[in-house]
């Protein structure tokens, strides 16, 4: 296989790994949600909370775990293999300014990814040949 197809593949799968850590803060924020529905304005401040509702930062910890996995993933395809398309430009854009919303994790991790893709996007386009 060419660095071409390879470092498609590769990119493909970091993006897919990099919604772990969406995934992982809106698993994590559901249970408190709902928690946070039983407690009423008059009402007792001892709501019912379940063991397993504790243990949130778990999957907070295993997403964002997950999300440096294909963080890795696509360094080595963007910068190793020197993939770079139109658009994966455009989808890792969309995906900082999304991370810009996950405060404060993601927020640091958006504003560096939209920095980094500014800084960079002359490097990004269909005439840029993987060599």
């Amino acid at each position: 296989m060419s660095k071409e197809v390879i470092g498609k593949y590769i990119a493909i799968l970091g993006l897919f790994l990099f919604w772990a850590f969406p995934l992982g803060v809106a698993d994590a924020f559901y249970p408190m949600y709902s928690s946070f529905q039983d407690i009423s304005l008059f009402g007792k401040n001892e709501p019912k909370i379940n063991p397993e509702e504790i243990s949130m930062l778990k999957s907070i910890v295993v997403g964002f775990g997950i999300f440096m996995l294909g963080l890795m993933f696509l360094l080595v395809s963007v910068i190793g293999l020197n993939y770079r398309t139109n658009w994966l430009f455009w989808t890792l854009l969309i995906y900082s300014i999304l991370l810009l919303f996950l405060i404060p994790i993601g927020t640091f991790l958006g504003l560096t990814g939209l920095i980094m893709l500014s800084l960079n996007r002359k490097k990004f386009g269909s005439d840029v040949h993987v060599t």
